[in-house]
């Protein structure tokens, strides 16, 4: 299918989304956010809702998977974060699982090269809403091929590798992987390579609390006190001040 008639397809759904934009809704997104992040002010269940009769009505199920997926990549390029929801949306509902998952993050990686996820926000329903998705899908060796991009110099690619697990945690097959991400992001020095660090630490310490403790000691030199804190979440109190204490005392 032509690129004109896929963008004529993508702006079908955006008008559609449009309609919803709310002033106040935006700019609460836009503070709250931050990192320059545009929004329309649409909620997450309307551009489900409007993404869901856009494809039935525009018979999208009929164009060529391939056709599917490009127009579906084709809406991260786009500015606003409840477009790019919707590319997100579209891969969730519909084509996730209608491809090889080494073809599909050879498509995604380039989402990532040209800078179209930048913010915590957009990077984070990526992970949980498809990534996490392939993962219960193709087991193990999607889940390592995704663990992989811990290696990636752009930080939002890196922070996949922890973030796709959260909720897989209770699955000890998934163990080495994470904590292999874990070992590169928390020596990286941007704030949200190692705050995904303590939001999957604290996800591991429901299951396991003493990988947590190791893993802390391993690497407390290069915790920020956010992750830090994310990470011990869930211990108890008396835990919890012996493990700052620790923390406070990691340069002496």
């Amino acid at each position: 299918m032509t690129m004109p008639a896929l963008h004529k397809l993508k702006h079908i759904l955006q008008s559609r989304i449009v309609q919803f934009a709310d002033e106040k809704r935006k700019l609460w997104f836009e503070n709250y956010i931050k990192h320059n992040t545009k929004y329309r002010g649409v909620e997450i269940s309307t551009v489900r809702t409007e993404l869901k009769t856009w494809y039935q009505e525009e018979s999208i199920d009929k164009l060529p998977l391939d056709s599917q997926l490009d127009l579906a990549l084709s809406f991260f390029e786009e500015d606003y974060a409840e477009d790019k929801l919707a590319g997100i949306l579209f891969l969730q509902l519909y084509l996730y699982d209608k491809f090889d998952y080494n073809h599909l993050l050879s498509r995604f990686e380039p989402i990532f090269e040209k800078g179209y996820i930048y913010d915590w926000s957009v990077c984070d329903w990526f992970c949980t809403r498809v990534l996490r998705q392939m993962i219960k899908a193709n087991g193990r060796k999607c889940a390592e091929a995704i663990s992989k991009w811990h290696t990636a110099h752009n930080v939002w690619q890196a922070r996949c590798s922890v973030v796709a697990f959260t909720t897989l945690t209770k699955e000890n097959k998934y163990t080495s992987f994470i904590l292999k991400s874990n070992a590169v992001l928390i020596e990286r020095e941007e704030r949200f390579a190692k705050t995904a660090v303590g939001w999957i630490l604290r996800e591991l310490s429901k299951v396991d609390k003493q990988i947590v403790v190791e893993f802390i000691a391993k690497y407390r030199p290069y915790f920020s006190r956010e992750s830090h804190e994310n990470a011990i979440k869930y211990f108890e109190k008396d835990e919890k001040k012996e493990m700052r204490e620790l923390f406070a005392s990691r340069s002496g």
